[in-house]
């Protein structure tokens, strides 16, 4: 009996050491998560002083996917194939427009594109500050992707517009 209970001993120390070490290692997977930067929770697009919230859930997503038959990291617009048509940017635009203005219509989002050009801005600068930013609150890019993407973009811009 004295082995047994030697062993037994020995099975429930493993056992408390092991949940020690979850408990320290929950408590520290939380202080990791609470130490990541967080995602925005939206893209903003401004047409004529009014702000208008962008971002994709995950039913536009499967949708914009079916519709394209690929996954949108492919018509992103990165890579070699540089920015996506407009067409492309505008239905993505419109979809996650869906989310926070509904009934929104494609031309209606057609015709607030067309008042952005009138106030002066471009298809580069809508892909690089709207366009990208829709992605990245989406959660197509890990927090800290998307911070270095914001910098790239941000120095971007200032070389090129």
């Amino acid at each position: 009996m004295g082995k047994e209970h030697n062993f037994t001993n020995m099975v429930d120390a493993a056992n408390e050491a092991e949940q020690e070490n979850e408990v320290v290692d929950f408590a520290e997977a939380k202080k990791e998560a609470e130490d990541k930067p967080k995602r925005k929770p939206f893209a903003i697009w401004e047409v004529d002083g009014k702000q208008y919230k962008l971002k994709l859930d995950v039913t536009k997503i499967l949708e914009l996917e079916a519709k394209y038959k690929t996954n949108l990291i492919n018509i992103m617009g990165s890579g070699d194939e540089g920015m996506p048509a407009l067409a492309v940017m505008l239905d993505i635009t419109h979809a996650a427009l869906t989310k926070y203005h509904h009934g929104i219509t494609k031309s209606v989002v057609n015709e607030l594109f067309a008042k952005y050009m009138a106030d002066g801005g471009s298809q580069l600068e809508f892909y690089m500050s709207t366009y990208m930013e829709i992605f990245a609150v989406s959660g197509f890019f890990s927090a800290n992707m998307t911070e270095k993407m914001t910098e790239a973009m941000n120095e971007a811009k200032t070389d090129t517009l």
